[in-house]
């Protein structure tokens, strides 16, 4: 397995598995098409939903793709800046359905115009590269260290040679922290804290049931440097049925270390 899609399938973790009612689409075959002004993307964050879009999008018309359906659960990483890059380019107002989380929660969202979340859907994180540096970091231990730590299991028993395997992941993982924040300053955002904000060992006995990870206010995420929010469902959106059941609630004052 490459270095670069092991670290996404730490990121994603078991609870991305399968569906389930409810749960955004991790589908390895992705849904992208343009219809009139509408650019969709259902299923998830990988080389072919990469190769898909970039097809879409090679000869649009400038000016035409002005908003964005997305149904997301997340994938490889890398992909998702990619993705995210392009998504800059577009700048459209952006509507999730059902869900979008993980790398289109990183990634995708933030490179909107603005966010729209349909009732009863979810934008929700758990999570992005330099999460791993800030977990070694809390452990006092190098990040080669905590990654040895995190496959140990599955490598002795699948066979694996960890450490030629750590002389790739640990660069690769490098690289993609550098290339993360390389689009959240192109996008303009002050920093990355909506995507780590609950990574580490102040949170991680919070999730319970099938939460996945956290979430924000729509006045948090404002706070937070997001683009402007609405949520189309009725009441408080971190009161939703959705928000509520796969997340946990966390505040900007939390994320603080």
């Amino acid at each position: 397995m490459r270095a670069a899609v092991l670290a996404a399938c730490l990121i994603a973790g078991p609870a991305l598995a399968g569906e389930a009612p409810g749960k955004p689409s991790t589908d390895p075959n992705p849904i992208v098409t343009i219809e009139g002004d509408t650019l969709t993307y259902i299923g998830g964050i990988n080389a072919a939903g990469l190769t898909a879009l970039s097809e879409a999008v090679r000869d649009l018309p400038r000016g035409q793709v002005t908003k964005m359906l997305v149904n997301s659960g997340g994938g490889d990483t890398k992909v998702g800046i990619y993705i995210g890059s392009i998504v800059a380019d577009l700048k459209p107002d952006l509507t999730i359905e059902v869900g979008c989380f993980s790398s289109c929660a990183n990634f995708i969202a933030p490179a909107a115009a603005s966010i729209t979340i349909r009732e009863n859907a979810f934008l929700g994180w758990h999570g992005n590269d330099r999460g791993f540096q800030i977990v070694a970091e809390q452990k006092g231990i190098t990040l080669r260290e905590h990654l040895r730590a995190s496959v140990a299991a599955g490598a002795a028993e699948s066979g694996t040679d960890i450490e030629a395997w750590l002389d790739e992941a640990v660069p690769t993982l490098e690289a993609l922290i550098v290339e993360e924040a390389a689009l959240y300053d192109r996008i303009g955002l002050p920093n990355d804290t909506f995507a780590i904000c609950g990574v580490g060992d102040r949170f991680e006995n919070r999730l319970s049931g099938d939460q996945l990870g956290w979430g924000f206010s729509i006045a948090d995420m404002a706070r937070l440097g997001l683009p402007p929010v609405r949520y189309e469902g009725p009441g408080a959106y971190e009161e939703s049925p959705a928000f509520r059941h796969w997340l946990i609630q966390l505040t900007p004052e939390e994320c603080q270390p």
